[in-house]
């Protein structure tokens, strides 16, 4: 895997360095990229343009907080969102808190029964009930708050898979138009032999040769496309179209060792037919 998709996949990472990251391998309008700068707001600072819609929605956010009677006053270590964001939570621990949060439903079930047959003055049956919808509330934005974390890591999974199956599928369709290229040429050659012209033959052996090269260029720069997007090189190389891209490599290689010894065969047979 690429050492950028790497610290862009690692929340943990300096933020100067996932935001270098982020600038050189992400265009604005990907999703990816939007998906990151929401989550770590440790960047947003570092894009501001990009990220003021994010800034805003967390100062609403603030301010009902402090309305509702938070402030300088709440607990210095009380959890935030983005702590949980920067520490991944893993999927047995996702499952754990979905099974706290089941077992804290049927906590209230029982209270709520239990209140509602209770007398109407019995005040601690009720406060029961409150307290155990407030545990509920609790763990349900623990839960959500993983599971953003996990929806964010998925984002750039999918971003990168998406990638990378685009970037095979270009380098399937250059090697195939390589090869057709490379085949034209190689048969304008042979038309030209069989026209007798000599000029003509040059040129069409000198067009062979730029189109063998412009092929060449053109099936590594789609395969090292392929790397580039965090591909890895054996699977590459083990893939029917990484195995197509590389046979087709050797043949060019094979047939620019063989073209001169061609390259004289043929001026031989023009030279016997002019006799």
């Amino acid at each position: 895997m690429e050492l950028w998709l790497t610290r862009l996949l690692d929340p943990t990472t300096a933020p100067n360095i996932r935001a270098t990251a982020l600038h050189d391998n992400l265009p604005v309008d990907s999703p990816w990229r939007q998906a990151v700068l929401r989550h770590d707001a440790r960047l947003w600072q570092l894009f501001p343009a990009e990220c003021a819609l994010f800034t805003t929605e967390e100062e609403d956010h603030q301010g009902h907080t402090s309305d509702d009677g938070g402030g300088s006053d709440s607990d210095p270590h009380a959890s935030s969102p983005m702590e949980h964001v920067q520490h991944p939570v893993s999927i047995p621990q996702l499952q754990v808190l979905a099974a706290d949060i089941c077992t804290c439903l049927a906590t209230y079930a029982s209270a709520s029964s239990g209140a509602a047959a209770s007398e109407c003055t019995d005040v601690d049956a009720k406060g029961h009930v409150v307290q155990t919808l407030a545990q509920v509330r609790a763990l349900l934005s623990e839960f959500d708050v993983a599971a953003a974390r996990h929806e964010e890591v998925a984002t750039l999974a999918l971003e990168s898979a998406r990638m990378q199956h685009q970037a095979m599928q270009e380098l399937s369709r250059v090697v195939r138009q390589a090869a057709d290229d490379v085949a034209t040429a190689v048969l304008n050659v042979k038309t030209a032999v069989d026209s007798g012209s000599r000029d003509e033959v040059d040129a069409a052996a000198q067009q062979r040769g730029t189109v063998r090269g412009l092929a060449v260029v053109n099936v590594y720069a789609a395969s090292r496309k392929c790397v580039e997007c965090g591909m890895d090189a054996k699977y590459l190389e083990e893939s029917s179209t990484g195995s197509l891209a590389r046979t087709f490599l050797d043949k060019m290689e094979d047939d620019a060792d063989t073209e001169a010894t061609t390259g004289t065969m043929v001026q031989v047979v023009l030279l016997w037919r002019h006799l």
